[in-house]
């Protein structure tokens, strides 16, 4: 299993657990106090590029503005990367247990994602419990 302490700059993240740990290394055990989502673009061998994208005060549910110029914004800086790909943690208070607004996150992004042909590598959900993957309980 990959860990946080694994974690080399420039290398791929090759897996679903080398990606948790990225995650996992992004979070740094933090207590977030607002809901924060943030964006890793990968290359298409999987390595980070370097750039990674908080952006704060995420309402609580998604709003299609937000959503459609988060994917134009994905489209636009990696239309020049064939095969790459985005991962997303969504960074917010509260439980571990992923709640109905964190699910439509979810599915909002992947929607416009895959409307702009984007693929979506992982998508997180932090909180002060730790990192997780982002699906259905």
């Amino acid at each position: 299993m990959t860990t946080s302490s694994d974690i080399i700059p420039d290398q791929p993240l090759a897996d679903d657990a080398a990606l948790l740990a990225f995650a996992t290394f992004l979070h740094d055990c933090a207590v977030p106090r607002r809901r924060t989502l943030w964006f890793v673009l990968l290359d298409r061998e999987r390595r980070p590029l370097p750039v990674i994208v908080p952006i704060d005060h995420v309402p609580d549910e998604p709003d299609v503005l937000t959503v459609s110029n988060l994917a134009l914004a994905w489209h636009e800086i990696l239309r020049d990367e064939p095969g790459s790909s985005v991962v997303l943690m969504l960074e917010r208070p509260g439980p571990a247990v992923a709640s109905f607004d964190d699910l439509a996150w979810r599915a909002a992004l992947r929607s416009a994602a895959a409307e702009h042909g984007i693929t979506l590598a992982a998508f997180f959900l932090a909180t002060a419990h730790g990192v997780r993957p982002l699906t259905p309980d």
